[in-house]
């Protein structure tokens, strides 16, 4: 899977941030139906030494290069060093099979009290099949 090129400017905060990198973590660990929504929990490990604040985002749903749906979006806050979190993103109308593969789309991030440029969590986090970010 390629992995989508970001260009951002370069801030102090940021320059801090990347030397984090691939610190966050994400893995599918469930997935099936709830009535009419393919619903996957995906866990964030944080493998830093600093608290991630919140990363929110949701999932497109492929399968081959189709895609296939758009999950609803939730967050992931307050993950201390060492510990990992879960959440739940239901998409409507989807196929859930071991085919879909899924792409996270950053929606808002903060490794502090404020919000950075989503590149900045986008690029420190690292996925394991079948997830993923998005090529374009």
């Amino acid at each position: 899977m390629k992995r989508h090129t970001l260009y951002a400017t370069f801030s102090f905060l940021f320059m801090t941030a990347t030397a984090l990198a691939s610190d966050f973590h994400m893995k599918l660990i469930d997935q099936g139906m709830r009535e009419y929504y393919c619903q996957i929990t995906v866990e964030l490990e944080n493998k830093s030494d600093k608290t991630l604040t919140e990363v929110s985002g949701y999932f497109y749903n492929y399968i081959g290069q189709e895609r296939v749906g758009r999950s609803k979006g939730t967050w992931f806050m307050n993950v201390a060093p060492g510990e990992i979190s879960s959440a739940k993103f239901e998409t409507p109308n989807a196929p859930c099979t071991d085919e879909v593969r899924y792409e996270f789309v950053v929606g808002a991030c903060r490794l502090g009290p404020t919000f950075e440029d989503v590149a900045v969590c986008t690029d420190l986090l690292r996925f394991t099949d079948p997830l993923g970010q998005p090529n374009s």
